[in-house]
């Protein structure tokens, strides 16, 4: 039993004095504070709409300055070619693109020659049928006169010289009574300023799962370590596997420590018993981990073994383990590898 306390003394002192457990906690202990200290960002809501004008008529013109001054949850704005509309919505500046045609407002007056208003849309776009019925909203008063110029200039009946403009005021006033039709639209004051406010994330909680296991595996290389310096050989097994699971504690539970006070440092929402158990899981498969170098054919030193397949093997962790970017979403068997890695579990 001396023996025992007596390695568990030296086990402890050893870890503490180990660089890369301060450097796992200082990380942490600097994402904590760095997630704490950093300001809300505001991002608009908006859903942005780019509009690509290839009609010289000033009616086009104006209805694309309604589209750009409205107030909805769409915000339209004029772009100068398809080169800068494709780049907008690629760089996701733009959720959707409407290009108008050219002679779109004259060609508007003949049903039977429709123009061809092209919208732009990607599978992540969102509510582009909803944006098209704004830019119907708008063009929608300036199609219908042009066609009655048509109709009336293809008809028998004479209207006096200038009636346009007459035909125009009256018409407006009769779209503006509601009279003649009625278009609901999403246009409204509320959306005056649709902005959320959050902190951009910082994955303070991944890095420490990381981190916790890293830890446990720089444990299960001490006690490898020092069973090729043979420093077990006067204990029994079952004092061996204390051994053998004391080392990774005593690497794991500082870490685990920075762990929670960098959590609340930057006010992630966390278990103390998940985390806890965590720690115990990693404890245990870094020793079965120990276990199996040990027991590998060879008169070679096995805690060199272990050294040589450690950095893959944690560098792995890192990338499946969820802590920067989740590669689970984007196959099946990309989960499946995930789940080899204990981070990803955390």
């Amino acid at each position: 039993m001396k023996i025992i306390l007596n390695r568990l003394y030296v086990s402890a002192k050893r870890s503490f004095k180990n660089p890369y457990v301060y450097f796992m906690a200082a990380i942490l202990l600097i994402l904590g504070i760095v997630s704490f200290v950093m300001p809300p960002k505001e991002s608009s809501a908006y859903i942005p709409v780019a509009i690509l004008n290839l009609d010289d008529s000033p009616r086009t013109k104006e209805a694309v300055e309604d589209l750009c001054d409205m107030t909805s949850i769409f915000h339209f704005y004029e772009v100068d070619n398809e080169a800068q509309m494709y780049s907008d919505i690629a760089t996701g500046t733009a959720n959707t693109g409407v290009i108008f045609p050219e002679d779109m407002m004259e060609s508007s007056g003949s049903l039977r020659s429709l123009p061809d208003i092209e919208i732009v849309t990607t599978p992540s776009s969102t509510l582009p049928l909803m944006s098209s019925e704004e830019v119907f909203m708008k063009l929608f008063p300036h199609f219908a006169y042009y066609v009655m110029i048509d109709t009336i200039d293809r008809s028998d009946v004479d209207f006096p010289d200038g009636y346009e403009q007459e035909l125009n005021r009256i018409m407006e006033e009769a779209m503006g009574s509601n009279t003649i039709y009625r278009l609901e639209s999403l246009e409204n004051a509320d959306y005056d300023d649709i902005v959320t406010v959050e902190k951009l994330p910082i994955p303070v909680y991944k890095f420490a799962g990381f981190f916790i296991w890293m830890a446990a595996l720089l444990g299960a290389l001490s006690y490898l370590n020092d069973c090729d310096n043979k420093l077990y050989t006067r204990m029994s097994k079952g004092a061996r596997v204390f051994m053998g699971l004391i080392l990774p504690a005593v690497h794991v539970l500082p870490v685990l420590f920075v762990s929670l006070i960098s959590f609340l440092i930057a006010q992630v929402e966390f278990s103390v018993g998940k985390i806890f158990l965590y720690g115990i899981c990693v404890i245990v498969l870094a020793f079965v981990i120990a276990t199996v170098f040990s027991l590998l054919p060879g008169q070679g030193k096995k805690s060199h073994a272990l050294s040589a397949v450690l950095p893959t093997y944690l560098i792995l962790s890192f990338l499946f383990g969820g802590v920067l970017i989740n590669l689970s979403v984007y196959s099946p068997v990309l989960k499946a590898v995930s789940m080899l890695f204990p981070p990803y579990l955390f």
